[in-house]
C-alpha cells in the first residue's frame, strides 16, 4: 500500500480523542507522485454540504458554536483526504454523512418516524442509500415483506432505496457500521453506532476495477471514500496509453482513437477511447444473403442476413427439395429417410423408400387426444386426430359446487362467486367459479401513508404500507440554501440558516441608511432607526421607524411549527406616526399665571384650574367670581389676534358674570346720597337731590340741589341760606338744622 494512502488515512481518521483529529488531518500532507498531478481542489464548503444533507432529518437544539466546530472538523478531514485523492475524487456523499454524524443529529427512522438515539440498536442499508433504521423496525419490515403476500417472497426491500435483500440477510443482531462489532457500546468520544476501530471495508466492491485496498478511516456511516492509492502504470481503456493514476480512477480514457479491431474482422473502431465493448461496425456496403441469391446494401455488422425466399435446393435423397428458408451450407439429409411406420406408429416398414407413402395398419389409432385423458377411437389414419373429445363424462366445476354430465371438450363452470379474501386480506375475490387460486388483488391500496401527505399507490396488500418514497425540500427564504428530508418529517424541521444577504428592498424612508441583514424566513425585520417624520404640530417623530416592510416571498411557504415569541414593538410596521409625545406647557382656561401644566403635545388642551376666574367685569370695579372657565376674549390680547379669534369661536367659551351691584363710589363732592346708577366705571353724575336748608331765623326753608349746595363755600352757604329779614330767634337758642 503506498505511503500516500496511509498518510491520507492517518490524516482523515479521527481517533477517540477528537481534540487531536483536526491537527492530525491538517498536518497530513503526503508526497506527490513523480509526474505532475493536477492541483488539489479546495475543500468543499462543509456548510453547503450539510445544507443538502439527506440524513439531517431533524435539527435538535444544538447551538451555533457546536455546528461550526463540527463543520470545521469535517472540512479538515475531507480536505486532507482530498489533497491525497486528487482532483475528481467524489467526496460529496462522504462529506455529507460525516458532517451529519459529527453534528450528532437525531435522524428519524423511516418506518416508525421516531428519532434514532445513540443508544438504540440500528441497521444500516449497505446499498447506495446507507439509510439508518431501528433494528426492530427493519426486522418487522423484512418479515412482513417476505411473508405478508399469499405467495411467500424470497426477498425483502430496503424501505428507502428498494434494494432487494434475500430472506437469509434479514438482520438478527446490532452491528456497527463496518459489521465487525456486535452491540457496539455507546461512547461519547466516537460517532454513535460506531466501534471506533478502522473500517476495513473494501473500497471498490467491483472485482473488475482492480482495486484491492480497504478503507482506513474509522468505522463510519455512509459510503467509503474513493481509493487514493497510486497505480504507477494504469492503462487506458484501449491500452494505448499508460500513466500513473489514483486507484479509484485507474480506468480512464486517453481521448485518442480506440483503433481496436471490430467483430467483423475487417475494420477498426473509430470511436474515442471508451469503456466496454466496441460498438457494431457502421461501415456500409453491399453484401449477399446466406444463400447467395440476393445482394443488399447493409451495415458491416449486419452483413450476415437471410432473404425471404425459400431455399428449394435438392436434399441428399435426390427426390425431395429443401423447404427451409435462406440458409448457408448444404441442405442436409431427407427427413423421410430412416425408420418408417404407419400413421399410428404400430407397424414398421423398414425397406420403404422416402418417396413412398406408408400404408395404414387398420388397427385403432389410440393416440392421446387434446384433452389428455382419452385416446383416439378411430382407425389408423393420416393427419392429426380430432382435437374435440366428444366422450360424455361427469365433470365438476372448478370450485366443486356443481357436477354434471357434459362432453369432455366442454368446460363446466357455475355461476357462484368466490367469497374468499384475496392476498390483501381486504377485498373478496368475486370471480365466478373460482378454483381457489384467487388472483392477486388488482385494486389500489389508497391508504394514507405515515407521512400524512400522500396515499399508497401500490396494489392492495397486507400489513403496513411502504414509507413514502418522496423527499421534501426545506429551503431558506431566498432558496439558495436547502436540504431534503423524507416526506412527513418536514413539520418538525427548522429552516436552514443562510449566510446570503437578503435581496428584498426596504420600503421605509431609511432604505439607503439601514444596515443589510442576512437571508431570513418570513417578512423582513423592522427598521431600527428613528422615524424622523415631521408631524403636523411641527415636531419630528422620535419613535422607532414604523414604515412599511416588504411581504415575505410567497414561493417558500414552509414554516416551522414552533414559533418563537415575537418581541413586542412599540409601533406596528406600515402604520402612521403615533401622536406626538413632546412635552409642552398647557395653560388653564382662565390663563392664570403659574397654573401651567406639562403634558404631551398630542394631548395639549386647556384645563380648569382650582382658582376663581378673576377676570375684570365690564363695570371695571369688580372681578368675576366664577370658577376658572374659557374666556370669550383672553386677557391682554390685542384685537385681531388669531388666538383671541379662536377663543371666541370655542364652544366652551362663556362670558363672565354681569355685575348687579349699585354704585358704591364716594361722590365728588362728597354727599350723603348714593349714586342712582348701577355699578359703573365712569364718574358718577352730579347729585340732583334737593337739600332743604332753613334760614337762620327759621322763618323760611330753602331747597337746594345737593351738588350746587356742596360746591359752595361756607360763607356762600351762609349767605344763600339767609332769608334777608330780621332775625327773631334768641341768641342762646340755636337754629334748627344749623
Amino acid at each position: 500500500m503506498p505511503s500516500s494512502y496511509a498518510a491520507a488515512a492517518a490524516g482523515s481518521s479521527s481517533r477517540k480523542t477528537n481534540r487531536t483529529s483536526t491537527a492530525a488531518a491538517a498536518t497530513a500532507r503526503p508526497p506527490a507522485p513523480s509526474p505532475s498531478p493536477a492541483p488539489a481542489p479546495p475543500a468543499a464548503n462543509p456548510s453547503a454540504a450539510s445544507d443538502s444533507d439527506p440524513s439531517s432529518y431533524s435539527s435538535s437544539s444544538g447551538d451555533e458554536a457546536d455546528l461550526t466546530a463540527s463543520d470545521s472538523a469535517t472540512a479538515s478531514v475531507v480536505s486532507a483526504y482530498l489533497s491525497v485523492a486528487g482532483e475528481g475524487a467524489d467526496l460529496s456523499k462522504v462529506g455529507i454523512f460525516l458532517s451529519s454524524a459529527a453534528r450528532r443529529r437525531s435522524p428519524p427512522c423511516l418506518i416508525c418516524f421516531d428519532p434514532i438515539r445513540p443508544s438504540d440498536p440500528v441497521w444500516s442499508c449497505s446499498s447506495s442509500c446507507f439509510a439508518i433504521l431501528h433494528l426492530p423496525c427493519i426486522q418487522s419490515w423484512a418479515h412482513q415483506s417476505a411473508s405478508g403476500a399469499a405467495v411467500p417472497c424470497p426477498t425483502w426491500g430496503c424501505p428507502k432505496c428498494r434494494f432487494a435483500y434475500p430472506k437469509s440477510q434479514t438482520p438478527t443482531s446490532y452491528l456497527c457500521f463496518c459489521s465487525k462489532t456486535v452491540d457496539p457500546t455507546p461512547d461519547p468520544w466516537i460517532l454513535p453506532h460506531s466501534c471506533g476501530d478502522v473500517c476495513g471495508r473494501r473500497l471498490n466492491a467491483n472485482l473488475d476495477s482492480g482495486c484491492e485496498h480497504t478503507c482506513l478511516l474509522l468505522c463510519h456511516p455512509g459510503p467509503c471514500p474513493p481509493c487514493p492509492a497510486v497505480v504507477p502504470n494504469a492503462p487506458c481503456f484501449c491500452g494505448a496509453h499508460r500513466e500513473p493514476r489514483r486507484c479509484a480512477h485507474q480506468r480512464y480514457s486517453c481521448a485518442g482513437k480506440c483503433n481496436k479491431r471490430l467483430s467483423c474482422g475487417l475494420h477498426r473502431c473509430p470511436v474515442n477511447c471508451h469503456d466496454g465493448p466496441c460498438p457494431p461496425c457502421a461501415v456500409r456496403g453491399k453484401h449477399k444473403c446466406e444463400c447467395g441469391e440476393t445482394m443488399e446494401e447493409k451495415l458491416c455488422s449486419e452483413s450476415v442476413f437471410q432473404c425471404k425466399r425459400e431455399c428449394g435446393g435438392m436434399l441428399d435423397c435426390g427426390k425431395h427439395r429443401c423447404e427451409r428458408g435462406c440458409h448457408g451450407g448444404k441442405c442436409g439429409e431427407c427427413p423421410l429417410r430412416g425408420r418408417r411406420t404407419c400413421p399410428c406408429g404400430k407397424k414398421d416398414y423398414p425397406k420403404l423408400e422416402c418417396d413412398a407413402e406408408a400404408a395404414t395398419c387398420g388397427s385403432t389409432c389410440e393416440k392421446v387426444l387434446g384433452c389428455g385423458r382419452h385416446r383416439c377411437p378411430e382407425r389408423c389414419h393420416r393427419g392429426p386426430c380430432d382435437e374435440t373429445c366428444r366422450l360424455v363424462i361427469t365433470k365438476s366445476c372448478r370450485c366443486g359446487g356443481l357436477k354434471k354430465e357434459v362432453p369432455c371438450y366442454q368446460e363446466l363452470t357455475c355461476e357462484r362467486k368466490c367469497q374468499r379474501l384475496r392476498n390483501c386480506g381486504r377485498h373478496a375475490c368475486k370471480r365466478r367459479c373460482c378454483a381457489g387460486d384467487c388472483p392477486p388483488c388488482s385494486e389500489t391500496c389508497d391508504r394514507k401513508l405515515r407521512c400524512g401527505n400522500h396515499k399508497c399507490l401500490s396494489p392492495c396488500h397486507r400489513g403496513a404500507c411502504s414509507p413514502c418514497p418522496l423527499m421534501k425540500t426545506i429551503s431558506c427564504a431566498c432558496g439558495k440554501t436547502c436540504f431534503e428530508v423524507p416526506c412527513g418529517t418536514e413539520k418538525n424541521q427548522k429552516p436552514p440558516k443562510c449566510s446570503k444577504k437578503c435581496n428584498i428592498p426596504r420600503l421605509c424612508r431609511h432604505k439607503l441608511e439601514c444596515r443589510p441583514h442576512k437571508c431570513h424566513y418570513g417578512a423582513c425585520p423592522p427598521c431600527k432607526l428613528t422615524c424622523g417624520e415631521e408631524l403636523s404640530c411641527g415636531h419630528t417623530c422620535k419613535e422607532r421607524c414604523h414604515g412599511p416592510i416588504s411581504p415575505p416571498n410567497p414561493e417558500f411557504t414552509l414554516k416551522p411549527t414552533k414559533k418563537k415569541m415575537e418581541k413586542q414593538i412599540e409601533c406596528t410596521p406600515g402604520t402612521l406616526c403615533p401622536p406626538c409625545k413632546e412635552v409642552v406647557l398647557g395653560p388653564c382656561f382662565g390663563q392664570h399665571l403659574g397654573q401651567e401644566r406639562a403634558m404631551p403635545c398630542s394631548k395639549w388642551r386647556p384645563f380648569p384650574c382650582q382658582n376663581l376666574c378673576g377676570n375684570p367685569l365690564l363695570c371695571g370695579n369688580h372681578y368675576c367670581t366664577k370658577s376658572c372657565h374659557v374666556l370669550e376674549v383672553p386677557l391682554n390680547q390685542p384685537e385681531g389676534d388669531p388666538i383671541a379669534s379662536v377663543s371666541k369661536e370655542n364652544a366652551l367659551a362663556e362670558p363672565c358674570e354681569q355685575c348687579d351691584l349699585p354704585c358704591q363710589r364716594v361722590r365728588e363732592p362728597p354727599c350723603s346720597h348714593r349714586c342712582p346708577l348701577p355699578c359703573h366705571l365712569s364718574d358718577c353724575p352730579p347729585c340732583k337731590v334737593l337739600v332743604k336748608k332753613p334760614c337762620y331765623c327759621g322763618a323760611m326753608v330753602h331747597a337746594f340741589e345737593c351738588v350746587y349746595f356742596n360746591n359752595l363755600k361756607a360763607k356762600e352757604q351762609l349767605k344763600v341760606r339767609s332769608c334777608g329779614g330780621p332775625c327773631h330767634r334768641s341768641v342762646a337758642k340755636p337754629l334748627p338744622g344749623s
